[in-house]
């Protein structure tokens, strides 16, 4: 038994912690997918409504699914980012966040506002028409562009937590 409790203890030696270059060379190709991703959907959805005729719907599913993308962008999204301040909390009194915690922060707040920005276009699609469906997915994508990954919580230590100015990250 206490053989192989050593060994265990041995297996978890070996598994190699999350270093700050490699979580940010993660976080960079997941944003980077995460951009790419709307960009497509939203050429193929412009291409589908141009080549087709226009659907024969009210203007009651385009507002159903207007309001469904707006609801979702405002308890979603704001719940990510909350999510995202506790993964972080630490970087709040001058502590260095791990990777691990980096990556599942900021990886919450990028899907959060990717799965708005796709229903929206999802509703561009079910209701034949770019408006008003548009509208938040144009708002998801303005607020992921800005939100790139520059690790400065992973590598850098707050020097005056009372300082406002010293605050890079998160945004």
């Amino acid at each position: 038994m206490a053989a192989r409790a050593t060994s265990m203890v041995i297996a978890s030696s070996n598994r190699r912690e999350l270093c700050a270059d490699t979580a940010l060379s993660i976080a960079w190709w997941t944003w980077f997918t995460l951009l790419a991703i709307p960009f497509v959907v939203f050429l193929a959805v412009v291409w589908h409504l141009m080549d087709n005729e226009p659907v024969a719907t009210t203007n009651t599913t385009a507002n159903a699914w207007f309001v469904i993308s707006m609801a979702y962008m405002a308890i979603c999204v704001p719940a990510a980012f909350f999510w995202r301040s506790r993964m972080f909390k630490g970087y709040w009194s001058g502590q260095l966040v791990s990777p691990r915690d980096y990556l599942i922060g900021m990886t919450t707040v990028w899907l959060a506002l990717e799965i708005g920005g796709l229903l929206a276009l999802a509703g561009c699609l079910v209701s034949g028409a770019l408006l008003p469906n548009l509208l938040p997915a144009l708002l998801a994508f303005m607020l992921f562009t800005p939100l790139w990954p520059n690790g400065h919580s992973m590598t850098r230590a707050l020097t005056d937590e009372r300082d406002p100015a010293d605050y890079e990250e998160p945004r």
